[in-house]
């Protein structure tokens, strides 16, 4: 019996740190609230050289939410995933810092250690909430760039 009941509480813990299933196929525009929001993302590794630091090589990222209205204000920012190739990475939470420029634009930024191919371009998607209904945008094939 002690065997069946860790048995479930393992496979219990192993779904609850499960991946959302990300929807590749959609678009980078989507309509909410009869404004149409458009993803766009810009992605680079910065090699800039640094004295008495240690070089991290994190991937940078700047992706931009933008409307021709206002976004709603009940809009929010799940998560943030990438994938190259099989690989995919999920951010999320505290992982992402959101800026906001205007009614018509929001920034997600993050800065985050990937074991990627820089000269090989990812899908980027983001995963949206309104009103209790999540969506996807996703950008792809955005070229990683590199700051020297």
């Amino acid at each position: 019996m002690k065997k069946i009941a860790a048995m479930s509480l393992a496979l219990a813990l192993l779904a609850g740190c499960s991946v959302p299933q990300v929807g590749w196929d959609q678009d980078a525009v989507m309509v909410v609230e009869n404004a149409e929001v458009k993803l766009t993302s810009n992605l680079w590794l910065n090699k800039m050289p640094t004295i008495g630091e240690l070089q991290e090589q994190n991937l940078h990222g700047a992706l931009y939410l933008e409307s021709a209205k206002p976004l709603p204000a009940d809009l929010d920012i799940v998560s943030v995933s990438l994938r190259q190739g099989d690989d995919v990475w999920q951010l999320e939470g505290d992982d992402l810092e959101i800026r906001t420029h205007s009614e018509q634009q929001w920034e997600i930024v993050f800065a985050w250690q990937f074991e990627l191919q820089p000269n090989q371009a990812v899908d980027v998607a983001v995963q949206l909430d309104h009103q209790q209904q999540r969506n996807w945008l996703v950008e792809k094939q955005v070229v990683i760039d590199t700051v020297y």
